[in-house]
Order: structure tokens, then sequence, then C-alpha cells
């Protein structure tokens, strides 16, 4: 019973290391790390078929354009943006 308990513990705690990262933070490097996550779940979204393109496509400018205000305002580089 005991292995049992163990093995199980292993196996949760290993699936929950490969969850994404979200932070609650005021640092703006995490919370462009956030927007980041947003944007590659929107893709496989996307991709899976879950949402429509034209959804995707509104979203993805709001997630882009916040990324850039971010990095102007606090002079971040950022792949997304150009000058």
């Amino acid at each position: 019973m005991k292995k049992i308990f163990i093995a199980i513990t292993i196996l949760l705690s290993s699936c929950a290391m490969k969850r994404d990262r979200i932070y609650y933070s005021k640092n703006v490097d995490k919370c462009i790390h956030n927007l980041n996550e947003m944007q590659k779940w929107l893709q496989e979204d996307y991709a899976n078929g879950d949402i429509p393109r034209y959804v995707a496509d509104n979203y993805m400018i709001v997630i882009i354009n916040t990324k850039c205000s971010l990095a102007l305002k606090y002079n971040k580089k950022v792949t997304d943006c150009t000058d």
C-alpha cells in the first residue's frame, strides 16, 4: 500500500511540474511572460479548432499591443514589437 501511495504521489507531482507558470506580480517581465503564455494558449486553441480565426485574431491584437506597450514604457525588448 505504501508503494502505491508513493507511486501516485510521484506521478501527480511530475504532472503538476509540466504546467505553464503564470505569475501574479508587479514585475513587468513577469507580466510580459504571462502575456506570452496567453499568446501560446491562444495559438493552441486556434490550432485545435476551439476558437474561430476572427476571435483568435482579435485577442492576438490585444495581447501583442499590450506586450508592446509595456515594452515601450519600461524599455524592454519583446520579439513581437517593431520600432
